[in-house]
């Protein structure tokens, strides 16, 4: 399986303390299932500082198999869905010791929700959207899945990364990257 990630920089190991808090998932290293999608991210922060960069990471099929991990698969938008990515993008002002992420899942996969996600989740928080139209609201965007990962455990299941970067409006060739994640 071929996954991307989108970012400024080269990135040879991961470090979840850099991840951002409360996204659908939870604090973790995203990737997509779609190029183009992990390249409109890498454009977007290329924007304020660095260069356009595409990591590729080729995930080995038995990541789904391993006993020793928990994960959890959302293969459609569904209320469930909703609920989980609301649990995770909530501020809980006032809860203290609340840790990130919010479950213990190794890796989680599922749709992508559109940009409109932080208002209709907070809508639907406040009750001021049912269920079914904050599914409608958040509109996800069809046939892509993101793919998050949540504990170090998970990354033995990356078989290679290789990345392409932004040069001359040309997208460079895919160059391999040996080191391995940490955390």
């Amino acid at each position: 399986m071929l996954f991307y990630h989108g970012t400024n920089e080269v990135i040879g190991g991961i470090d979840f303390l850099k991840s951002r808090l409360r996204t659908d998932f939870g604090r973790g290293f995203y990737l997509s299932s779609e190029f183009d999608t992990a390249r409109d991210w890498a454009m977007g922060k290329a924007g304020f500082s660095g260069v356009a960069t595409v990591m590729r990471y080729e995930i080995c099929d038995s990541l789904f198999n391993d006993d020793a991990l928990n994960y959890k698969k959302f293969a459609a938008p569904s209320i469930e869905w909703l609920d989980f990515i609301s649990d995770n993008r909530q501020r809980n002002i006032g809860k203290k010791g609340l840790k990130e992420p919010r479950h213990y899942f190794d890796v989680v996969t599922g749709p992508i929700a559109n940009d409109k996600v932080a208002d209709v989740v907070d809508m639907y928080c406040k009750g001021k959207l049912t269920a079914e139209k904050a599914i409608e609201g958040v509109k996800a965007l069809p046939s892509v899945i993101q793919m998050s990962f949540h504990t170090i455990q998970a990354f033995k299941h990356i078989q290679s990364v290789t990345y392409s970067q932004l040069e001359k409006s040309k997208w460079s060739k895919w160059r391999l990257i040996n080191e391995t994640p940490r955390q």
